[in-house]
């Protein structure tokens, strides 16, 4: 069978849909932008003494299952059609995928956890649908095992989590806590990363790992969680192997990246604050929540951020301002370092938590307000042409 090139593909399977369905991000984008806010914003509260209530457990939920999670949605429901040719989601799968990260973030700040993983499972079982449906088997790149397998930890994850809270097994609900808060976004970056970060970065095929090696990570990276408990050091030091392996050679990131423009510089060093992340916690056990910062901030958060301009400014008629250094781009960049640099003060400088959490807080909200700053302002030529 001859194959059909891919931007027919794309003109056949998705040009006649309305552009909420056509280019989901323009939806998902915002919302997860939103449910940042919604996350980190009684940080800046509680530090300024606005509110006296400390919602550790709220904010991880509402950064993964929330801002995260829309975020991937909206990725993947603009990615999968165009790389495979098939139609664009369903209007019910849309409206589970906007319901569901909100959802989830209502009922954990009500503290109804049970409801927030009905939410959360819900999703992923969309997610998992769309997905399975539309790839064959031509379509799946070696590193696409580690998606099905964030889909998976996301599932197992929750239900663990869940029984091991409703039976008083607190190791087990530890477990699937890990797997959700890190497994879900972790095996996204790997099984997406593996191929458009070399894209993004350089314009070049990624490196050639054979399926099964992927899969013998996976199952070592899932490992290291269940023996987190008796051995720290060794499971984030097997976390950061898992990781490191499945990455650095897949992305190539030993090679800075090639094609102007800052964002792509921004994505290669999200790329390499994950292995990093994990390897901090596995040298430094005692301060597990700064190597996890690391990854959550300057890995997951910068990486999200930075892919998101790649998708609105290519898909938007916008790409030459791909090969450019915008002031806002500029502004995402040094305001989520300055707000990880103060999260990690946390833990060092617990004497003046309430500063140091206040300036990460207000650094990170503000990091999105230059996102979206960037996305939403014309160019000269643009507002010429209006």
């Amino acid at each position: 069978m001859t194959a059909v090139p891919f931007e027919l593909r794309i003109a056949s399977s998705v040009r006649d849909a309305p552009a909420w369905r056509r280019e989901p991000y323009r939806v998902f984008f915002p919302l997860g932008a939103a449910l940042a806010w919604a996350g980190v914003l009684h940080w800046l509260l509680f530090a300024l003494g606005v509110t006296d209530e400390y919602r550790s457990i709220f904010h991880s939920m509402a950064q993964i299952q929330g801002f995260l999670a829309s975020f991937a949605v909206g990725f993947l429901f603009t990615m999968i059609p165009r790389r495979t040719g098939t139609a664009p989601p369903a209007p019910w799968q849309m409206a589970v995928g906007l319901v569901a990260p909100i959802g989830t973030t209502l009922c954990a700040w009500f503290e109804q956890w049970a409801l927030a993983q009905v939410f959360w499972l819900a999703l992923l079982a969309v997610i998992i649908g769309f997905a399975l449906r539309r790839f064959r088997e031509g379509d799946v790149p070696p590193s696409f095992v580690w998606v099905i397998g964030a889909l998976a930890m996301g599932v197992v994850g929750a239900v663990l989590a869940g029984f091991g809270a409703a039976s008083e097994r607190m190791w087990l609900h530890d477990i699937g806590r890990g797997l959700v808060l890190q497994g879900v976004m972790t095996g996204l970056i790997l099984g997406v990363g593996g191929f458009l970060i070399p894209a993004i970065c350089r314009g070049a095929p990624p490196g050639r790992i054979p399926r099964i090696a992927h899969l013998a990570l996976g199952l070592a990276f899932v490992g290291s969680f269940f023996i987190e408990t008796e051995a720290i050091r060794a499971a984030f030091a097997l976390r950061a192997a898992a990781v490191g392996l499945a990455l650095i050679p897949s992305a190539r990131l030993w090679i800075y990246p090639t094609l102007p423009g800052l964002h792509r510089r921004l994505v290669w060093i999200a790329a390499w604050m994950m292995p990093i992340g994990y390897a901090f916690v596995a040298a430094l056990p005692e301060y597990r929540r700064i190597g996890l910062h690391i990854v959550f901030i300057g890995c997951y958060a910068l990486l999200t951020l930075s892919v998101s301009v790649h998708v609105v400014l290519s898909h938007g008629g916008r790409a030459e301002l791909l090969a450019r250094t915008p002031r806002p781009l500029v502004g995402v960049g040094v305001l989520l370092a300055l707000a990880l640099a103060c999260r990690l003060l946390v833990d060092v400088d617990a004497a003046r938590l309430n500063l140091w959490l206040g300036i990460a807080a207000a650094c990170f909200l503000a990091s999105t307000v230059c996102w979206a700053l960037l996305l939403l302002r014309r160019t000269p030529e643009e507002a010429v042409k209006r």
